[in-house]
């Protein structure tokens, strides 16, 4: 048993008495605290050095005048400096924030910002609440951004993904808060921001999602915009209806929690169905302005397109441009009235969208119901300067509202027939052939062609007539392009190739792929129509074309500083087509045009009398027509057909539907670009043609024809080729023997070039003129105007040797002619004994 110490003595370590407790600042874990608060404060204090202080001066360095810079209307000019139109080149119509209704602000503030009216641009506050609702809903249903902080990123573009970026932002931000107003934010915001499409703005954004302007906005279409500022592409009403109701219906929702409507209005506004009455294109807009407002973004980029205040200076003549869009609308309805005419038209398409509309408004069918497409027959049109390939007037459809698709530009559909003259330009460059080349007109077995099937003989609708008949003979290779004769031309393609005609087709302008198969002699390989008219620009030119084409030429600023300024290389031609074969393709077109298949334009459709050329185009089954043609100064064209491609009619020629509208356009370019005579290589040779056998004329092809007065007269029956160097030809013309021939040239006798001299007159009166060298013109016997309209002799080339000299003709020699007695006599051997056997 122990005995009790009286007097402990307390116990001690090296802390000091055990059993104390040491003060929180003597305590190992507060030490360790404070250490590390300290290393928080200097490395905050080194983020701010390093990070938050360059930032916030990277801030300053921002203009906010920018913000007032929104996007300003850019005119548009003609060729010749006359104001056309005032546009938004990015679908942009800046609107006062007084026009934008109350409820409209309420849905924004209240989806992206419910603290807007009280913050300085950042809002802690309702970052941290941001943090929580998307926590809770397990989604990002709200964004952190306030309305000030996503208008300093979509103007100073700051698009990285990053927290400097985030910081930046929200310095940006307090700086725009303290030098403009509430209002003024948000009328800046509401004018920049994308809302899908290509809209951008609020005034856009109504117009184009339901047709009105944005003071009309219920309070469910404002919550509908409203709800696309998240994901715009992806929520689009029309689109998207079901992802655009649900984002509408959020809106309202949190229009309700902030007061700004009751949880009754609320619900019952998201009862209502989602009706969208798009306004499909700014109805400023047309074809041609689209395509001004296209190339101009491509040019200065959108960033600063978005800025507008340009000055577009444009190819386009407006008065032409009038006449191709009347052109196309009247000849288009006139097709449409055509009895029988099976297919929806112009007028009955306006009568579907008026009730479909009506419908929508009276809820009597899905929101989400596409609209209904235009079904009715379609037409593009274009017309280029031939000397720099500039656009003078172009029309991508019927009507820009219906459908944006510009036809013109960017349709690609089968050429048919009007690809033939490239067949024909190809086989004039090869050696030996030109128009007089003759070529078989005869059935073809389809298997060789392979266009609408392997059996069955090859269509001859080329030839724009209901019964067409092959001749079954030999006929010009000129002849069955003018009356578009598809087996001679099948015929004659072959002899060159496919290789080669696509060369030249290329070479020419075409640059849309074209298949390897005899199908492309008759146009089965798609092309866009501004293709072909730059391809047919080579035959007025003789084979210089323009390198592309051009719509603008000039854009400056608003201080009217060069923005783009088109070069001089880009307007010079290049040549593309061998010269002699361009011409005379050219001489065939003018013939085709003029009574080959081209012939209504000058019998029903008035053609003006000037020299042109074209060729009618007709696809298989009548899907697709064209007619592409020219003069010395424009080459325009002019395509047909459904977009869903079909067959317009039975017999639906283009030379019936198309035609008209090319011969309107032609006939209003003449007073500008006064046609001119289009004259021939030099290096060509001049030579006279029979007309009726295609061999060379003989000073007796002559046909007697009567006149109005019912009297017969002897007319020159023959033309000029004009052919390369060396092209062999087949002889002189075998069928006139002098039958029409005026007395005063029959009296000299008929002298037949292959046969020799006939029988009528006698030899002997025929050989008594034999020895005279005949005198041959070397220009005409007339200059000038000629009162009494006299025949005028024909000059034809005399035949010369290699050097130049001329070649005498052969004189007949008098059998009875006396001996020269001095002349050197030659002595023959008799011949010997012949032995005959009995």
């Amino acid at each position: 048993m122990f005995r009790d110490d009286p007097d402990p003595q307390p116990v001690r370590n090296w802390r000091g008495e055990a059993g104390l407790k040491l003060p929180i600042y003597r305590r190992g874990w507060f030490s360790a605290l404070v250490a590390l608060a300290l290393l928080g404060v200097v490395s905050a204090f080194g983020v701010y050095s390093v990070v938050v202080a360059p930032l916030r001066r990277d801030a300053e360095k921002f203009d906010l005048e920018e913000l007032k810079k929104l996007e300003s209307a850019s005119i548009i000019y003609d060729r010749d400096g006359d104001e056309m139109a005032r546009l938004y080149v990015l679908n942009r119509t800046p609107v006062p924030v007084t026009e934008v209704p109350q409820h409209f602000i309420d849905a924004l503030v209240a989806q992206e910002d419910s603290r807007f009216f009280k913050h300085d641009g950042v809002d802690y506050i309702g970052l941290l609440r941001a943090v929580k609702e998307n926590i809770m809903a397990r989604e990002v249903t709200q964004g952190a951004s306030t309305i000030t902080q996503q208008l300093a990123r979509q103007t100073f573009k700051l698009l990285e993904r990053s927290y400097k970026r985030k910081i930046l932002e929200a310095f940006i931000a307090q700086r725009i808060e303290k030098h403009f107003s509430k209002s003024e934010i948000l009328e800046f915001y509401l004018n920049r921001i994308f809302f899908g499409v290509n809209f951008y703005g609020v005034q856009a954004a109504s117009r184009g999602y339901f047709g009105k302007d944005v003071k009309e906005l219920s309070i469910e279409e404002s919550a509908t915009i409203v709800g696309l500022i998240k994901s715009p592409n992806n929520i689009q009403p029309i689109k998207h209806p079901q992802r655009a109701m649900k984002e509408r219906n959020y809106v309202l929702e949190r229009m309700s929690i902030e007061g700004t409507l009751t949880r009754d209005e609320a619900a019952k506004l998201k009862r209502k169905p989602l009706v969208t009455a798009p306004q499909s294109s700014d109805p400023r807009l047309s074809y041609v302005f689209d395509a001004v407002r296209r190339e101009v973004v491509d040019l200065v980029g959108e960033e600063r397109a978005s800025i507008g205040g340009f000055k577009i200076y444009t190819s386009i003549d407006q008065d032409l441009q009038k006449a191709t869009e009347e052109a196309v609308s009247k000849r288009l309805a006139e097709v449409e009235k055509r009895p029988g005419y099976e297919h929806q038209t112009f007028a009955q398409f306006r009568s579907i969208m008026t009730d479909y509309r009506a419908r929508l408004k009276r809820g009597e069918i899905d929101p989400a119901t596409p609209k209904p497409l235009p079904e009715y027959l379609q037409a593009a049109a274009m017309m280029i300067d031939n000397k720099d390939g500039s656009i003078l007037a172009m029309v991508g459809g019927r009507d820009f509202g219906d459908s944006q698709f510009n036809r013109a530009t960017d349709g690609i559909r089968p050429v048919g027939t009007a690809f033939t003259p490239l067949v024909y330009a190809a086989a004039f460059s090869s050696p030996g052939l030109y128009p007089g080349t003759k070529v078989d007109d005869a059935p073809l077995d389809n298997r060789r062609v392979m266009i609408g099937g392997l059996t069955g003989i090859l269509g001859e609708w080329g030839a724009e007539v209901d019964n067409p008949k092959w001749t079954q003979a030999p006929m010009s290779s000129r002849e069955a392009l003018v009356q578009g004769r598809n087996s001679a031309t099948v015929r004659l393609g072959e002899r060159v190739g496919v290789p080669t005609v696509k060369q030249v087709a290329q070479k020419a302008g075409i640059t849309t792929e074209m298949r390897d198969y005899p199908s492309t002699f008759l146009g089965a390989s798609e092309a866009r129509l501004s293709e072909m008219c730059l391809a047919y620009s080579n035959f007025p030119t003789l084979g210089s074309r323009p390198q592309k084409m051009s719509l603008i030429q000039r854009i400056t600023d608003s201080n009217d500083k060069v923005v783009f300024q088109i070069s001089e290389s880009a307007l010079r031609s290049v040549q593309s087509m061998d010269p002699i074969a361009a011409y005379q393709t050219h001489t065939c077109l003018m013939d085709a045009l003029h009574r080959g298949t081209g012939s209504p334009a000058v019998t029903d459709y008035k053609l003006g009398e000037f020299v042109a050329g074209g060729k009618t185009g007709t696809h298989y089954e009548f899907k697709d027509l064209w007619f592409l043609g020219y003069t010395s100064g424009v080459t325009c064209g002019v395509w047909a057909g459904f977009d869903k491609q079909k067959t317009i009619y039975p017999g639906a020629f283009s030379n019936r539907i198309v035609l008209p509208v090319w011969v309107d356009m032609i006939n209003a370019s003449a007073e500008r670009y006064v046609p001119q005579e289009i004259q021939p290589p030099q290096t060509a040779e001049r030579v006279e043609m029979c007309q009726r056998s295609g061999m060379r004329a003989t000073d007796y092809c002559y046909e007697k024809v009567k006149g109005p007065d019912g009297r017969e007269k002897s007319v020159r029956s023959t033309y000029f080729e004009y052919l390369r160097p060396g092209t062999p030809l087949e002889g002189f013309c075998t069928l006139h023997t002098g039958e029409g021939l005026p007395s005063e040239i029959k009296q000299f006798g008929y002298q037949n070039p292959v046969a020799g001299f006939d029988s009528a007159p006698t030899i002997a009166a025929a050989a008594r003129w034999a020895h005279i060298e005949p005198v041959r013109m070397k220009a005409l016997t007339v200059i000038g105007g000629d009162p009494y309209n006299s025949e005028q002799a024909v000059p034809r080339a005399a035949p010369v040797n290699d050097d130049g000299s001329p070649i005498r003709k052969a004189i007949p020699v008098d059998a009875v002619e006396t001996p020269d007695e001095d002349a050197p006599k030659l002595k023959l051997a008799p011949p010997p004994p012949m032995k005959i056997e009995l």
